[in-house]
């Protein structure tokens, strides 16, 4: 266990054989992210990342102005280093696609270390209807960025609607106003 501090961020502890709930936010909550082109470039960048650091996800969203996942690297230590690699990437071909070299695009990440299986799927689940409670889609299964479409298709006896009775969300989060 390792605990990393700086006077511009939160403190994170890295831990070995957790899975943490990310979250990051752009600038101000500048909806930068702002096409499909956005998204999918966010998308195709975070799916590389996750072959490259050998790390698992089981569930992630990204919106206009934020995203969430649930990720297990293979090291603790690996979570910052994932992090820096995908703000800065996602930020750098942002810039490149909408000519503003410079820009800064995220604001920081938060994390936490997921507690037992309850708290696991009661993230799982916020995760999928977070495009639901920010108002972009009516139902999960209409946000295109995100695993929801995954689990829909493959189910591999995750149980979606199962799994949302046994471990609803209950406003998670209330000060998310992204």
């Amino acid at each position: 266990m390792k605990w990393s501090t700086s006077p511009h961020r939160p403190p994170h502890l890295y831990v070995d054989d957790a899975w943490y709930f990310v979250t990051a936010s752009t600038v101000k909550k500048i909806r930068i992210l702002s096409s499909d082109e956005h998204l999918n470039l966010w998308v195709s960048i975070f799916k590389v990342l996750v072959a490259e650091f050998k790390a698992k996800v089981t569930a992630w969203v990204v919106l206009p102005n934020h995203y969430h996942f649930l990720f297990l690297p293979q090291h603790g230590n690996d979570l910052g280093a994932f992090m820096k690699r995908c703000n800065g990437r996602t930020a750098y071909e942002l810039n490149s696609l909408d000519q503003t070299k410079g820009r800064s695009v995220w604001y920081s990440y938060w994390d936490t270390c997921i507690r037992g299986e309850g708290d696991f799927w009661t993230r799982f689940n916020y995760i999928h209807y977070n495009p639901v409670k920010h108002g972009y889609v009516q139902k999960p299964e209409d946000w295109e960025f995100s695993s929801y479409r995954y689990y829909l298709r493959n189910d591999e006896g995750v149980g979606l609607k199962d799994h949302l009775r046994d471990f609803p969300i209950h406003d998670l989060f209330d000060d998310d106003r992204f």
